[in-house]
């Protein structure tokens, strides 16, 4: 039996991502992302046909695993390439009411159109089949819009050590001390700066770009500052600690 189908298409049990943007001169515009329930990749709702400025070969990121010959369009610029050009005549700094609606829940925020544009950017990026990017996919399916540092390291971590556990379990080789993830965000940065570059070429003005620089600080911010950030948050942990103290004392 088939799924039943929203108006665009799509089966219910899709994951979605709604994006409304609503700006101070009253015009609105929207941006729907769909997502496989359990592989995480994106669900375009048209055939991607791509652009010169999508061509794997046009500024390939340094650590691009992928062949031209083989992979004729970089699988990042695909994705947002009509993301690009529904606001590439819209300036970063343009205030703007944001909801999101998705299938868990809603968010609403007053902010600006690059913090809106990295929110979305964060889903597709990670949801194209960029190799690199892949290894952050697991945390789309709990993606938090307008995320802060502390709330990204939380999710960033436990993700990663996560995703260790489940290899320790299929008895391969598990990192544990998170270097593994410092070196996962020195690639996503990488990726960030060759987009940046894809961009700069094609969109007019310049909120796509400046969404992509927010990524790329949160990327840089993280392997840098890590062990900082986990320390602000080591004392919601305390019943850990005190738990093994119990036990150390009790021994």
């Amino acid at each position: 039996m088939q799924n039943a189908t929203d108006p665009s298409g799509m089966p219910e049990d899709v994951l979605f991502f709604d994006y409304r943007f609503e700006f101070e001169d009253g015009s609105k515009k929207g941006v729907r992302i769909h997502l496989d329930p359990d592989t995480l990749r994106y669900l375009p709702e048209r055939a991607l046909k791509g652009d010169d400025w999508t061509r794997l070969d046009f500024h390939q990121c340094e650590t691009c695993p992928l062949d031209p010959r083989k992979t004729p369009d970089c699988p990042i610029a695909l994705s947002i390439e009509d993301l690009v050009a529904v606001f590439r005549d819209k300036f970063s700094y343009e205030a703007a009411k944001v909801a999101v609606h998705s299938n868990d829940r809603t968010y609403l925020k007053e902010t600006t159109l690059q913090k809106g544009l990295s929110s979305i950017l964060g889903i597709l990026m990670v949801s194209s089949g960029c190799p690199i990017m892949a290894k952050l996919r697991p945390m789309v399916r709990l993606h938090l819009p307008f995320s802060s540092v502390m709330e990204t390291t939380l999710k960033t971590t436990g993700t990663y050590l996560l995703g260790q556990f489940l290899l320790k379990q299929k008895g391969r080789p598990a990192d544990f001390s998170l270097e593994g993830l410092r070196e996962i965000y020195r690639n996503v940065g990488m990726v960030n700066r060759g987009m940046a570059r894809r961009i700069q070429e094609f969109s007019g003005k310049d909120a796509s770009i400046n969404a992509l620089i927010i990524l790329d600080i949160f990327a840089l911010n993280i392997p840098l500052s890590l062990e900082a950030h986990i320390l602000e948050i080591e004392p919601f942990f305390s019943p850990y600690f005190e738990d093994a103290a119990g036990e150390k004392e009790g021994g």
